[in-house]
């Protein structure tokens, strides 16, 4: 999906089951300034997915992230892209933006992460220390969540026990949307994307981060699940804990009132923070 008409390129990455049209509404407000291409990862917003790999592939391997990888920077060269501004989001998107930034250096702007996740987090200390290393991470989801969970379960308990409709936007009825336009691609690409984003811990490598990054976290005021073990805390705020804070090139700023597509919640705020961050790196 392209739109804009502005010398200066902007490639937007969507998260986990959504497709670029979920950006519609935030690039109509940057129409006029940018260059916009917002990709789709293969097998969401209608698009066919990628072929599986053989059942002992370990997730770690990132098969279907490096491949999503790889195409964005077939984009940037068929297209003849010049020092794009990077915007990612959410699962993956998250992962794929900084991938870009620590792999071009010299050929990235900048990074706008929006709700962005950068790892699974363990929500006790058992758990923790299971997912204490990459080592460690990739077999909890090679031998344990792969074959025992994700392999046997159905799209009934998938929906019931995935991200709810709350977790997209304030806006009920937005939510709702979110949450169906995420949920409606097949129920493998989904395991497949989630088993890898799990398999891998981007904050072993923010230091290697050069280019000026944003991180815009949602507010998620009022969510409704228990203090102390809120998953969309843990995704969205806990998960970057200690490896961002040192790190001169990463700015972070809190969106009030919104959660994980905070563009919809809160669209002159995301819009404002996206232009100042831009307006001071120039």
């Amino acid at each position: 999906m392209r739109a804009g008409t502005g010398t200066q390129a902007m490639i937007l990455i969507p998260g986990l089951g959504f497709g670029g049209s979920v950006f519609s509404e935030f690039m109509e407000g940057f129409a006029g300034q940018y260059r916009m291409y917002a990709v789709t990862l293969p097998g969401f917003g209608g698009t066919a997915a990628p072929p599986a790999p053989g059942e002992k592939t370990s997730f770690g391997e990132q098969t279907w992230t490096n491949g999503a990888l790889a195409a964005i920077e077939k984009l940037i060269e068929d297209e003849g892209i010049q020092n794009p501004i990077i915007v990612g989001h959410w699962l993956t998107g998250t992962q794929l933006a900084l991938r870009l930034a620590m792999k071009h250096p010299d050929k990235v702007r900048a990074v706008v992460i929006l709700a962005g996740s950068a790892r699974m987090v363990g929500s006790d200390s058992a758990r923790a220390a299971m997912l204490s290393t990459l080592e460690k991470r990739i077999a909890v989801i090679d031998k344990f969540m792969a074959p025992r969970w994700f392999k046997t379960v159905t799209r009934e308990t998938w929906d019931d026990n995935n991200f709810l409709p709350g977790d997209y936007a304030v806006n009920p009825v937005r939510g709702l949307r979110l949450w169906r336009e995420a949920a409606a691609p097949g129920l493998h690409v989904w395991v497949r994307y989630l088993c890898e984003f799990n398999a891998q811990d981007i904050t072993l490598e923010m230091d290697k981060l050069t280019v000026p990054t944003l991180i815009l976290k949602p507010g998620l005021e009022g969510i409704y699940h228990t203090a102390g073990n809120n998953y969309m805390e843990n995704y969205c705020h806990k998960n970057w804990e200690g490896s961002i804070g040192n790190n001169r090139n990463i700015s972070v700023k809190t969106i009030p009132d919104s959660r994980v597509c905070l563009w919809f919640d809160q669209p002159q705020e995301v819009r404002k923070a996206v232009v100042d961050f831009l307006a001071g790196i120039d």
